[in-house]
């Protein structure tokens, strides 16, 4: 990892020295970093700073890294969790994955593979965020529409063209060609490929047509 890297990263440790040192280390490339003694610690934090990498020790007393994992899985979604296990904690480790940790190193480790690590959770952080900001713009978008242009859109996702939209609901296929507009602005959508899009990103259930009904 080169210089200038950007992003926000948090270092959940009980150890003062290898804490610091990790927080040093990071915030030599260019990341926001800080530094936590404990999960308990951590977790009275969590809900208000920037999302970021969690670098995050499996040992620690009270609440321990894999209890914080499995206790607070909705918590950590803001985070891409890197574990820190130490010798004999390969077990632990496969646990905290199955749990949503991204990945985990084992000490003794270098910097370099460490701050490895971090540059690919950083990308897939950034991944995740957009793909759930996306899906709530989706789901903005689609809640704006009225009952009869969401039964249309159903349709529309359902692989149905007007005729049997307009059949199904006892509609004008003219007024069903006026709902469908109506969607279009409503979801900001250009076209019906679009909108279709919008749909299925927004959890939209497609209506249950016989395969008969479909084109």
């Amino acid at each position: 990892m080169s210089p200038g890297a950007t992003g926000t990263c948090y270092v959940v440790d009980d150890d003062p020295s290898f804490r610091t040192s990790m927080v040093a280390l990071l915030a030599s490339v260019g990341y926001h970093s800080s530094g936590y003694a404990s999960a308990v610690e951590f977790l009275k934090v969590a809900p208000t700073v920037p999302p970021g990498v969690l670098l995050l020790d499996l040992r620690i007393p009270h609440l321990s890294g894999l209890d914080l994992l499995e206790e607070h899985m909705l918590l950590l979604q803001r985070f891409a969790v890197i574990v820190i296990s130490g010798h004999g904690d390969i077990g632990r480790a496969v646990r905290s994955i199955k749990a949503g940790a991204l990945d985990f190193i084992e000490k003794p480790f270098a910097s370099s593979a460490l701050l490895d690590l971090v540059g690919s959770a950083q990308t897939a952080l950034a991944k995740r965020i957009g793909a759930t900001a996306d899906r709530q713009d989706a789901l903005d978008r689609t809640a704006s529409l009225s009952p009869r242009e969401g039964e249309v859109l159903r349709m529309l996702v359902a692989g149905a063209p007007n005729k049997i939209i307009a059949r199904t609901f006892d509609l004008s296929v003219r007024t069903v060609e006026m709902h469908r507009a109506n969607m279009l602005a409503k979801l900001g959508a250009r076209s019906t490929a679009e909108a279709i899009h919008l749909a299925m990103l927004g959890g939209i259930v497609p209506w249950p047509l016989p395969a008969d009904r479909r084109y």
